[in-house]
């Protein structure tokens, strides 16, 4: 005669580790998109140097040059906040582990709040 096994659901993990992994997806696809908008941003520019070069309105060339310039700073900006970001991240995944697997207030959601 076989044991029939008896299995509960216990604790908040099947939520975290779909957290879990959204948050290393997110992380992973950050990562990507700031790479890839960084190279594929230099090439452009190289495709369409000439034609900006083309412009006969020195004004209008000097904004164009300039806004470029702009993007390629901003983009340099966000990815040096990317470790902060990272970090950020990795807390509040730490937290929500804590708090999902925590009973708080009596409850059994294990939710601070």
């Amino acid at each position: 005669m076989k044991q029939k096994l008896l299995y509960s659901k216990k604790g908040q993990s099947a939520s975290a580790v779909g957290a879990i992994v959204s948050l290393i997806v997110g992380i992973g696809v950050s990562v990507l998109v700031l790479t890839l908008v960084g190279s594929l941003g230099g090439s452009t520019y190289e495709l369409v140097e000439d034609d900006i070069d083309a412009i006969s309105n020195a004004t209008i060339k000097t904004h164009v040059k300039d806004s470029i310039i702009s993007g390629f700073d901003a983009l340099e900006q966000t990815g040096n906040y990317l470790p902060v970001i990272v970090l950020a991240v990795v807390i509040s995944l730490v937290l929500a582990l804590v708090l999902g697997f925590s009973n708080m207030g009596g409850r059994v959601g294990g939710g601070a709040l």
